[in-house]
């Protein structure tokens, strides 16, 4: 991912890690409580929080406007980073899910009218298919992380440990296994099991799965 250093050093201050942090347990969170903290409290806590429960689904929800990977993470970074350094001049009228939408989806428009020859107008006759006003897949996937989080808890203890260390903290195989004192094979079918199990118990959606594992 490619982020400007500006933006590099406001998220390493605020010690929030970019993509692929799963463990928070959004089952347990109250949204509106996260922005109330941030807006009036200045909350470095609830930002982070609101960041890594939000981030991964708010970058598939922009592939509907950009199809860049890249840019797409570079936009929703864009959207939090405004919403801290405007916090104080927020004001949710809708529910926390929805104003983090717009805020993407503005956002992309407005990279798209700055970066495109073509009119936005066109672009949406274009691909209405991907510009469809239907939020499914961003409720889709923050659904599926609660369900997530509930079945890694669920786990054996090693399954989980060998998971939570490999896709967690992005420790290798031979890490695992020298912490765990096991070998790099045991390491291997411990993460294989793990990931047969919560396939298993999340067969419904086994789609959008493989953005998590």
């Amino acid at each position: 991912m490619k982020i400007t250093t500006a933006k590099s050093d406001f998220f390493e201050e605020k010690k929030i890690h970019l993509p692929n942090q799963e463990k928070a347990r959004a089952d347990m969170v109250d949204f509106e409580i996260l922005l109330w903290n941030i807006s009036v409290n200045d909350d470095e806590r609830s930002f982070r929080q609101l960041f890594e429960l939000y981030y991964p689904a708010l970058c598939v929800y922009a592939k509907r406007f950009i199809e860049e990977k890249e840019t797409r993470e570079d936009i929703v970074q864009d959207v939090f980073l405004s919403i801290w350094e405007n916090r104080k001049n927020i004001s949710v009228q809708v529910s926390v899910k929805n104003y983090l939408l717009t805020c993407v989806k503005n956002h992309c428009l407005n990279y798209l009218r700055q970066h495109t020859t073509e009119s936005v107008e066109d672009l949406f006759i274009k691909n209405i298919p991907i510009y469809a006003e239907n939020n499914d897949d961003f409720y889709m996937l923050t659904e599926l992380r609660e369900l997530l989080a509930k079945s890694i808890s669920k786990l054996p203890e090693e399954y989980r440990h060998v998971f939570e260390l490999n896709r967690f903290e992005g420790k290798n195989y031979r890490e695992i296994a020298e912490s765990m004192d096991i070998s790099t094979r045991t390491v291997e079918r411990y993460k294989n099991k793990a990931i047969e199990i919560l396939k298993k118990d999340l067969k419904d959606y086994l789609p959008l799965l493989a953005l998590f594992l």
